[in-house]
């Protein structure tokens, strides 16, 4: 298993390009081998820790996970998109790479719910911006509440600063996914999840091409580590 160090957007490109050397379309084939380039997906992988059971909320087409099983780097595996002919093409990979008893895809739209599997990371990568504004805080919420005690929450979106790296990411969703998407920046989500009960462990950006990001790693704080000393507990005299 590589370092993770090493694990950069050339690494990412060719490992895809055998992962999904036999599926879906010229197009799609294309995207997922070149989707390191646009999307800095080693810093995702760095932020998760080895050997832990990873959620992946709007997988797409399966990339991160079945990376993320070719690598040997997560115990288990689950994702879910709205999308049912991407997730068919994820859980075709899996089936043809023999990660199926490690990672498993579903159709699930965000409507039925963030799932609460237990599972010790939840990886959120370039969902929020397609989710309306006017949902996007419930929807954070779902996210910390399916987070178990100590688990760890990745947020990669899309920055609304400067604005022309801003309009090239609008841009990109026009055409690509056919939507008008509402970009949100990092310190609005971080003051929603702040009130779960979540710290931050790293804040980011990053600039790839023409398009800008924003990455923020936050992990659930034990309940024994929020309730208030028992009675009669001495002060520290500070």
């Amino acid at each position: 298993m590589p370092d993770v160090v090493a694990i950069g957007p050339a690494f990412i490109k060719r490992m895809a390009t055998i992962l999904y050397a036999d599926v879906g379309s010229a197009k799609t084939r294309l995207m997922q081998q070149y989707r390191s380039y646009i999307c800095p997906l080693h810093e995702v992988i760095q932020a998760i820790p080895p050997q832990s059971s990873v959620l992946d909320v709007g997988c797409g087409h399966g990339l991160l996970l079945n990376l993320l099983a070719h690598l040997g780097r997560i115990r288990q595996g689950h994702g879910f998109d709205m999308a049912r002919p991407a997730v068919a093409i994820a859980s075709r990979v899996a089936s043809n790479h023999s990660f199926s008893s490690t990672v498993a895809f579903e159709a699930r739209s965000v409507e039925q719910g963030i799932p609460h599997l237990g599972y010790e990371v939840v990886t959120v990568i370039d969902v929020l911006h397609h989710v309306p504004d006017r949902h996007k805080e419930s929807f954070v919420r779902d996210l910390c509440n399916a987070l178990p005690e100590g688990g760890r929450l990745i947020i990669k979106d899309m920055v609304v600063k400067p604005r022309w790296r801003a309009a090239a990411n609008l841009l990109h969703d026009l055409v690509m996914a056919r939507q008008w998407v509402e970009q949100i920046g990092p310190e609005r989500v971080e003051a929603w999840v702040t009130q779960q009960d979540l710290s931050v462990v790293r804040r980011a950006g990053f600039n790839t091409l023409w398009y800008g990001h924003w990455l923020l790693v936050l992990e659930k704080r034990p309940q024994s580590s929020l309730a208030p000393p028992p009675r009669g507990t001495p002060s520290s005299g500070i």
